[in-house]
């Protein structure tokens, strides 16, 4: 039975392959054939017309024949001359066309029926008086000289609406599906099993036509067969994802064919074992060729048809959740992530975010089929996505400050998003982790905002003013903690404006949250929907109340913050100092951050005298521990010196450690030198001696070794210096810089 199969299939591929040439034996053997029917039962038709019409066929004298061969001619010009002009010049739009034409059934059976009962016509002038052949006469005469005269002007009009690009394309679609559809057939399967070369055969169909199409989308200029092509592209993807699952294992052998063709010319051995095993041949081939088609379509500045692409992309994309084909819906989102690399290459070349700004919102629509599908880590995947290129984006901005409305668009797609989460009830820590994502969107890491326009920054941020109007959507929610988490990430912004500019910053983003309505004044690419409206204004002063409740706390720390600040502009002064002058650009941005960040926490009051205590000694030699050994203070040194310091004065808060702390910093960047940093050290460390009893220095020695392990990487002037400590103080304690990754520990 298999054999019978593998010989059906491949008789199948012939007539394919060979279809003019079959078509020709089917046409000359059926007119044969006719003619010996016709011939056999001449008699009787004959009796019948003479009895009926008075006319003698069997008579070749009683009518009249020699105009046939004329008419003949005629119908054959016509046709033939209809089919090369109109091929020729349909050809110009569908170069595709004449290879549809030579395996068209109807076409090639009406031609060559022509062409042979013209010849028919022609040889029956010399046979019929010595060979007394009258019915074939009659028959070529009157039978298929009728037939040919009644059915041409319908063939022109036939071939006409074939050659329309159109229709060229549909057939082309018909073709591929129609593969598709036969090789879960199991008689195609079971001769696939037992021969590769039909394999390839099957490849090189589906495969072959989609260049086709391909090749008549970039060939085409007309915007409706441009939408064909991609619509028809999109439901021949989503029809084989549907089937492929039913496919044998066999069809998704990587055979010559599939290596030969031009998109896979690149590919290496690893990258074709990976297709090979993740079965996606076809799907890659697919995106790959729409994403060309995406390139040429913003290239030509066809936005409309640009967006249609990703559009097709969502519908993709849901029949690959429908299919659950995790798979092929990893490569939909690599295809989503490409269009804007794409996108974003020719924004920044061109001036031009509207691509962009359209990619924006289907890429959202495909995050929103996730979220209905409760595909959370597709979710995230996304979202990290956004961030990523929105930082990319609002890195670039300066430059080009019409980006920045796509950060906007971006972050207003990711807001309705998160609503549709809140709807779904997805768990909160899901939903934060997301909403943070939403957050980072326009502060790209490490990236400083000292040359973004104040406007971009303050009050005219169309990105900030979206992530109030969803904390506006949180707090009518009831959703406190989503919304402080936005508050607490708007209070950022406090480290780069004093008090009174934050403010006043605040008040205009909600002013305008305040007056804004949900259509735009102005058309758009999505008409005249207002991104930045928020419905939810009746919680406008519930959030400014949190913001600035929220805002003195954070101030505080900002106060704090700002003197470890100072070290770091002192270290890197010293720097430039050591290098003749010179910083690197990383370092010249580090500087100015931070300078900027120290100006918005200056005061304009007169600085008041304050006398240096034994605290400031204490506060003194924390500092030196964390700063003085390795240049640098993290958080969570900042933390613990906080906490140390609070042993030895009880009643700390944030405003006596400010001043203190300010205070000592001072110091330490007047004495400038290393030397005299250290004197400064030895003689805190002998007026603490002479303040605090022997419990309390070993507390302190304590707090050191706290803040030498904060950072987890115990420096050799760290072990220095508490050792130093230990002597001058004549305590029974030792400390050596222990082994890799292990901890630094006070012994006896």
């Amino acid at each position: 039975m298999e054999k019978i199969y593998q010989t059906l299939v491949r008789l199948n591929s012939l007539q394919f392959k060979y279809r003019t040439i079959i078509s020709f034996i089917i046409v000359f053997i059926t007119m044969v054939l006719i003619d010996i029917i016709f011939y056999t039962n001449f008699e009787i038709v004959s009796k019948y017309f003479l009895k009926n019409f008075n006319v003698d066929l069997s008579n070749p004298d009683s009518i009249d024949l020699t105009f046939a061969p004329e008419i003949w001619g005629g119908v054959l010009a016509m046709v033939l001359g209809t089919l090369i002009i109109v091929i020729a010049i349909a050809a110009e739009s569908s170069p595709k066309l004449m290879d549809l034409f030579v395996k068209d059934w109807l076409s090639l059976i009406y031609v060559w029926f022509l062409i042979l009962a013209s010849l028919h016509a022609v040889l029956i002038m010399f046979y019929v008086a010595p060979l007394e052949r009258a019915s074939s006469s009659v028959l070529n005469t009157y039978v298929y000289l009728f037939l040919a005269s009644l059915f041409t002007l319908p063939y022109i009009f036939y071939i006409l609406l074939y050659s329309k690009t159109s229709n060229v394309v549909s057939t082309i679609s018909s073709i591929i599906k129609t593969f598709i559809n036969d090789i879960k057939k199991p008689m195609i399967q079971s001769a696939m099993k037992n021969d590769r070369t039909i394999v390839g055969e099957y490849q090189k169909e589906i495969m072959g036509s989609l260049d086709q199409l391909d090749d008549l989308l970039a060939f085409t200029e007309f915007k409706e067969t441009q939408t064909e092509i991609i619509r028809e592209i999109s439901q021949i993807i989503q029809l084989y994802i549907k089937k492929k699952n039913r496919f044998d294992e066999t069809f998704f052998l990587l055979t010559d064919t599939i290596k030969s063709n031009a998109t896979f010319r690149t590919y290496t051995e690893i990258q074709y074992k990976e297709m090979a095993d993740s079965k996606t041949f076809y799907e890659v081939k697919t995106f790959r060729l729409l994403g060309s088609a995406y390139i040429k379509m913003i290239t030509n500045d066809r936005f409309d048809i640009a967006s249609l692409i990703p559009a097709e992309m969502v519908d993709i994309g849901k029949t690959c959740l429908e299919v659950k084909d995790d798979i092929a819906l990893g490569h939909v989102n690599i295809r989503f992530n490409t269009l804007f690399r794409f996108a974003i290459k020719h924004a920044y070349k061109n001036n031009e975010p509207r691509n962009l700004y359209n990619l924006a919102f289907h890429y959202a629509n495909m995050i929103q089929e996730y979220i209905k599908a409760d595909r959370i880590d597709m979710a995230k995947y996304c979202y990290d996505k956004f961030k990523f290129y929105a930082n990319d984006i609002y890195k670039n901005a300066e430059s080009n400050p019409g980006l920045y409305f796509v950060v906007d668009t971006l972050t207003f797609e990711l807001k309705k998003c998160q609503v549709l989460i809140h709807n779904k009830q997805w768990k909160d820590e899901d939903q934060l982790d997301l909403l943070k994502m939403i957050l980072q969107l326009d502060k790209p890491p490490g990236y400083s905002k000292d040359d973004v326009d104040k406007g971009i920054l303050g009050g005219n941020n169309g990105t900030r003013r979206i992530q109030i109007g969803l904390a506006l959507f949180y707090l009518s929610v009831n959703k406190i903690e989503f919304a402080k988490a936005i508050a607490e990430d708007y209070l950022d912004d406090l480290a780069y404006f004093d008090e009174k500019t934050f403010k006043s910053n605040a008040n205009t983003q909600c002013f305008l949250l305040s007056i804004f309505g949900p259509q735009f004044w102005e058309d758009t690419d999505r008409g005249t929907l207002n991104i930045y409206f928020a419905p939810e204004k009746d919680q406008i002063d519930s959030f400014k109340e949190l913001l600035f409740s929220l805002m003195d706390k954070r101030l505080e720390a900002l106060q704090r913050d700002v003197k470890f600040l100072s070290l770091e502009v002192d270290k890197l002064m010293q720097k430039r100092q050591r290098q003749d002058g010179y910083l690197n650009d990383a370092d010249k941005e580090q500087m100015e951050d931070f300078q900027r960040k120290i100006a918005a926490r200056s005061s304009n009051e007169e600085d008041i005298s304050v006398p240096w205590t034994k605290n400031n000694d204490v506060l003194y030699s924390l500092l030196c521990i964390a700063f003085f050994a390795d240049e640098e203070i993290d958080e969570s040194e900042k933390n613990i010196i906080f906490d140390s310091y609070k042993i030895f004065v009880p009643e700390l808060n944030n405003e006596i450690f400010n001043s203190d702390f300010g205070l000592t910093t001072s110091k330490f960047i007047d004495l400038k030198t290393e030397e005299l940093r250290q004197k400064q050290f030895d003689k805190s460390l002998i007026n603490i001696k002479e303040n605090f009893d022997k419990n309390n220095l070993s507390q302190l020695i304590e707090c050191y070794v706290d803040i030498a392990n904060a950072d987890d990487f115990i420096h050799e002037n760290e072990v220095t210096l508490i050792n130093r400590a230990i002597e001058a103080w004549n305590l029974d304690f030792k400390v050596g810089k222990p082994k890799s990754g292990k901890k630094l520990k006070l012994k006896n």
